[in-house]
């Protein structure tokens, strides 16, 4: 029998209804899916699923309109990676906010919902490899590994510019392809093609936000629409962004459009709404519903 629950946990049935389908659903579809568990008193239900979905990075929207778990969207995604200088000494990557979220989804995620389980790692098909997700204060998010899959890439002599390949295997499971690429074996006109797509797509979302977009949140939007299925992947968000002038670095870690964007306002900042807009959104609580 379906038990009454308080609106703060909408937002976990949610969740559950969308990994249980394991496919897009309608606004509809996740409210009958809701109601199956549990009443939903309010108003005016379908704002509520769509207040709890705007709450959760691990439920995105899908390209027509319908709404999905990350996890599952991310099946089949292909992302790009330079290999940057000094990372075999470091026995470190530092990862895009594209590939940190395909890696470990719920990265971006309120407290209670993230996962730092390690990420499996197929390298070139033979032999597999542990990775964990790192943080550092100044360079960011970024990927330690055990020794086998250090040992497979100095095995390849890499160069600054090979880049590696991942393919999302099983986002649920941790489990990835990696595969080595050469910078000679790059595909420029491909890729070209790919970043400008992206760059098209990028365009789109932030008019409809109307302004600066934090990179994390650009990329699973690009996930959600299916940006990253094609073999060929494009180069990483930031290279894209820097070489593309529709779009500005817009500071602590924001784009937007080049067009459209003043910069920050000069006027001083208002602590005391600061400070309650701090408070009242802390770290590991949602809106109530």
């Amino acid at each position: 029998m379906a038990q009454r629950v308080t609106a703060r946990s909408t937002t976990d049935l949610v969740l559950r209804v969308l990994r249980e389908a394991h496919r897009p659903l309608t606004v509809e579809e996740i409210l009958a899916g809701v109601q199956k568990l549990a009443p939903v008193h309010s108003a005016n239900p379908k704002n509520t699923m769509r207040k709890a979905i705007s709450q959760m990075f691990l439920v995105q929207p899908t390209a027509d309109g319908r709404y999905a778990y990350l996890p599952y969207l991310l099946q089949d995604n292909r992302f790009r990676h330079p290999i940057e200088r000094g990372a075999l000494q470091r026995d470190s990557f530092l990862l895009e906010p594209e590939i940190v979220t395909a890696l470990w989804p719920a990265t971006f995620e309120i407290a209670k919902r993230r996962d730092d389980r390690p990420a499996f790692l197929l390298l070139e098909g033979r032999q597999e490899a542990e990775a964990l997700r790192v943080y550092r204060e100044v360079e960011g998010w970024g990927m330690q590994a055990d020794p086998e899959f250090w040992s497979w890439l100095e095995s390849l002599n890499p160069h600054t510019g090979d880049e590696l390949i991942f393919t999302v295997v099983n986002a649920e499971e941790r489990r990835y392809a990696v595969n080595f690429a050469r910078k000679a074996e790059r595909d420029e006109h491909r890729i070209a093609e790919r970043n400008l797509m992206i760059g098209d797509q990028m365009e789109a979302i932030l008019k409809a936000a109307h302004d600066a977009v934090i990179l994390s949140s650009l990329a699973v939007r690009l996930i959600g629409i299916g940006s990253y299925r094609d073999p060929v992947p494009p180069d990483p968000l930031r290279v894209i962004i820097a070489r593309d002038s529709r779009f500005v670095d817009a500071g602590l870690d924001m784009v937007a459009l080049a067009d459209r964007w003043a910069g920050y306002p000069p006027e001083p900042v208002d602590v005391r709404r600061l400070v309650g807009a701090t408070v009242s959104g802390a770290a590991g609580e949602e809106e109530e519903l």
